[in-house]
């Protein structure tokens, strides 16, 4: 049976917290917490709490980046003086090719790992 420890000093951990100060904020000794971290099951429930924060942090900055766009974008219109258009047009082609590139590779990583599971499953 997990202690009551388990979860919270896990999230505290996967959040950024050292052992020491994650079993001071969730009450427990020391060595409880130390021994809580010792376990494959404590390191595997960190791992899968920091890849759900992950996952939701990136949602967030997807978001955070399509306003981002869609205000360079309103910002390009011609009510907005020449250097305002100016500054939005720089700002979009300088993170365009990093984007693109980026996108392409993820496009070759994918075809690559799709032809290798083809090859295995033969």
């Amino acid at each position: 049976m997990k202690s009551k420890y388990f979860e919270p000093i896990a999230v505290l951990v996967a959040g950024g917290s050292s052992i020491k100060a994650a079993s001071e904020t969730a009450g427990c000794s020391l060595q409880t917490a130390y021994n809580l971290s010792a376990t494959p099951e404590f390191r595997q429930r960190v791992s899968e709490i920091r890849t759900h924060l992950t996952t939701e942090t990136v949602g967030k900055l997807t978001s955070a980046a399509t306003q981002a766009v869609d205000t360079l974008m309103e910002l390009l219109t011609a009510e907005h003086e020449a250097n305002i258009r100016l500054n939005a047009s720089k700002a979009i082609l300088t993170h365009l090719g990093p984007l693109s590139e980026h996108g392409e590779l993820r496009q070759r990583i994918s075809d690559i790992e799709s032809r290798a599971h083809l090859k295995v499953a033969r």
